[in-house]
């Protein structure tokens, strides 16, 4: 036995001797390379880790084989031994003559030539042909239209070059069928799919793409319903599951979450631990936003946080973190709050590195930052820093991160942003009860050179007027934050004195203003212009008022103005909540032959009703005194109400009017209350569509004329009620209102029962 295994082992030797001198024994003497047309020899050679007078060595063949098949030049390689030659024959890989896509009319050759990742002269591979195939369902996709159907081809060309042929099927949107609720119980499917960004499809969803199927879009849906539940209430809430299927015969989706309400919390006890030292909380109690016993909501911990970093922020001290610690009792059905106030790291802004604004210079974006390079690091500051960029309009995306920048004291802020187009030309048409029809044309560039400044242009002819303007503001004046700009306009109104429909008068007006404001706090903000214009009335009617016809000819008016605003509401635009106080003065007389001043003020309140702020009650007041300074007032100078203002009544359909020719005076005096609920109406809320129920109390007197022949000359209180409906349609705003003047003063005033205002752009 011991024989035949000494045998054996002998042998396995001998065999590997023998291999080894067949390889290593013998000296490579050329190397010689065959089948390569478009790549130099010399440049494969430098892939190969051998030379000439090497020994033949299975590894380095082995590594030379794996590095040409590594430059991706090739579609095959092969090197075998020929006696002391060393032969490596290649098939070379093809080359993409052109790219060409068949079949994309929704998506043009630009964007997708951009997204492929390849280019002509690059070398194909099938691989690379199926890979950009799929970035180009994954596009598709992205624009809704899962159906699509991409197949890459090439067709030959001399010198191994081929055409890369994408043959494209788009196929149809890929709609949302329905959306299903599961384990919804509190709210309605309605109400929960109005909370969610994606829609059912529906008719009249054409303007918008939220009824295609996006995954990402679904996933911002979980984030959505997980805050809506956690501000009414269910702190226990959470999405089971979200699942999405195609129906492959409509090619329609279907998604349904499964969710678990759990049970509605309030609030339980509610504290503050002050961990800094030589910090007085004691004043803390008042940043609180809600009481034991008030519901849970999540956004009152976030409003409380914010609150307490600012105050405690304010009182000097930097390095803060307010750690909020929720205790939930699930018997009692109570979350018990915490706020905790410790030192945070010490931590210090090192560099801002502002990315991706081509259009927009540095300075523009870094001026918006409520703290800079070397300040101490503020989390809440840098959220107010975010919005504030975000809020230029300039551009489509804004992220903020944060980096260490090698130190464990220091952060790099950066500032990813991508630029948007920031002008806009608009042409608009429609009807307005007090403008008859009219059309206007508009421009504007919010970011003119990258520099932060603005343009406006705006031209409207109706059928009562002609108004044309052109402005231009820079938002930091001399690099402060001061506003400054100039407007330079004409305007051409028919004035109808008596609402018959008639050309009364007509006042010409030329001139330009001079404007300039600064914010004192975030939400306190004062304004101050001066304007110089040239008036000319003239075009009388006969029979037209004495104290109207007086004021004919020339007039030029020069003069400031004033105002603080004070502006607490959530939204300027379609407020819900919140509160605003304004004071304005006028002043005319540094200059000219018109003197006069005017004293306004307004205040105005939002209150929702309900959770989701669809019910919101709104309460405004507003009133003006004008004094002549020693001269008569002009009628155009004076205060009108009526219209919009004053709902039921005509335009200048109250007040001071001459008794016989029956023409508005205007007042110098006047006082307005307005007492509003909007809601919404049992229609999709992607109409836009909203009801109101309103209540206007106002009153205007005193001419500063004393005649007889004058009627409605005192402070008679008139009240008009009624309803109306606002829409937000896809070719602009219109509004609606029925309404009845409720107190008038007979045989004086002017009312009116319809009112519409109508306008689009396109």
């Amino acid at each position: 036995m011991k024989s035949k295994t000494s045998l054996f082992l002998l042998s396995t030797t001998l065999v590997g001797l023998l291999s080894t001198s067949s390889l290593s024994g013998a000296k490579i003497h050329s190397i010689k390379v065959e089948g390569n047309n478009r790549v130099e020899t010399p440049t494969i050679l430098t892939y190969v880790p051998i030379h000439i007078g090497d020994d033949f060595d299975q590894e380095k063949i082995e590594d030379a084989l794996k590095d040409l098949f590594a430059t991706g030049l090739f579609a095959d390689v092969f090197i075998e031994e020929s006696g002391d030659t060393l032969l490596i024959k290649v098939v070379e890989n093809k080359i993409i003559n052109r790219i060409v896509f068949e079949g994309n009319d929704k998506i043009k050759d630009e964007l997708l030539v951009g997204q492929i990742g390849l280019r002509p002269r690059e070398v194909y591979t099938a691989g690379r042909a199926q890979g950009a195939a799929q970035k180009i369902r994954d596009i598709y996709r992205l624009s809704g239209r899962y159906g699509a159907k991409i197949e890459p081809k090439i067709i030959e060309r001399d010198q191994n070059r081929v055409d890369l042929v994408f043959e494209i099927e788009e196929g149809k949107p890929t709609r949302i069928d329905r959306i299903i609720f599961v384990g919804n119980k509190r709210f309605s499917e309605g109400r929960l799919e109005s909370i969610v960004m994606t829609k059912e499809t529906r008719w009249y969803r054409f303007f918008t793409s939220d009824d295609t199927y996006d995954p990402d879009r679904m996933a911002y849906d979980r984030e959505l319903l997980r805050k809506y539940y956690l501000n009414n209430g269910y702190a226990d809430f959470k999405v089971v599951s979200v699942v999405a299927e195609l129906d492959p015969d409509s090619q329609d989706f279907y998604i349904t979450y499964t969710l678990d309400e759990g049970e509605p919390y309030e609030f339980g006890e509610v504290k503050i631990i002050n961990n800094l030292a030589k910090f007085d909380a004691s004043q803390l109690e008042s940043e609180i936003t809600f009481s034991q016993g008030n519901k849970y909501k999540l956004k009152e911990v976030e409003k409380t946080i914010e609150n307490l970093n600012r105050a405690v922020g304010d009182q000097g001290f930097t390095f803060i973190e307010i750690e909020p610690k929720a205790e939930k009792d699930a018997e009692k059905h109570t979350v018990k709050m915490t706020f905790e106030i410790k030192e945070g790291r010490h931590v210090y802004i090192n560099r801002i590195n502002i990315r991706g604004n081509d259009r927009t210079n540095d300075n523009v974006v870094r001026r918006e930052f409520r703290l800079g390079e070397g300040d101490a690091y503020n989390a809440t500051k840098l959220n107010r820093s975010e919005q504030r960029i975000k809020d230029l309009g300039y551009f489509k995306k804004v992220e903020l991160s944060e980096q260490e920048a090698g130190a464990p004291d220091k952060v790099d802020i950066n500032v990813d942003v991508e630029d948007q187009a920031t002008g806009q030309l608009q042409f608009a048409a429609g009807y307005s009860t007090s403008e008859g029809p009219l059309g206007a044309i508009m421009a504007n560039e919010r970011n003119v050179m990258g520099e932060g400044y603005i343009w406006n242009m705006r031209t409207m002819v109706s059928q009562r007027s002609v108004d044309a303007r052109t402005a231009f503001f820079d938002p930091y004046f001399l690099d402060r934050r001061l506003l400054g700009g100039v407007e330079v306009f004409y305007t051409q109104r028919k004035y109808d004195t008596r609402k018959t429909f008639s050309d009364d008068y007509r006042m010409s007006s030329v001139g330009s203003s001079f404007q300039t404001g600064y914010e004192i706090t975030e939400s306190l903000r004062q304004n101050w212009n001066y304007l110089i214009r040239e008036d000319h009335l003239g075009s009388f009617r006969r029979g037209l008022s004495p104290f109207v016809a007086a004021q004919s000819g020339d007039w030029l008016v020069s003069g400031f103005g004033h105002s603080l605003v004070y502006d607490k509401r959530d939204s300027r635009i379609d407020p819900t909540a919140g509160y605003y106080a304004s004071v304005g003065n006028d002043f005319a007389g540094a200059g000219g032959n018109v003197r006069y001043i005017k004293n306004n003020f307004s205040v105005g309140h939002y209150l929702p009703i309900d959770d989701d702020n669809t019910w919101v009650l709104a309460t405004k007041a507003e009133t003006g005194i004008m004094n002549g300074l020693g001269k008569t007032t002009r009628v155009v100078d004076r205060y009108s109400l009526g219209g919009d203002s004053l709902r039921g009544f005509t335009d200048s359909g109250i007040g001071p009017r001459d008794r016989i020719t029956r023409d508005a005076l205007g007042g110098q005096y006047y006082y307005l209350a307005t007492v509003e609920l909007n809601f919404p109406l049992p229609l999709p809320n992607d109409f836009g569509v909203k009801g109101q129920l309103f209540t206007d109390i106002g009153s205007l007197w005193d001419s500063g004329n004393s005649s007889t022949r004058i009627v409605s000359n005192d402070s008679k209180t008139r009240v008009g009620s009624g309803v109306g409906i606002t829409w937000k349609s896809p070719v602009g705003p219109i509004g609606i209102t029925f309404a009845k003047a409720v107190r008038k003063v007979k045989g004086v005033d002017y009312t009116e029962t319809f009112r519409v205002n109508f306008g689009t752009q396109f």
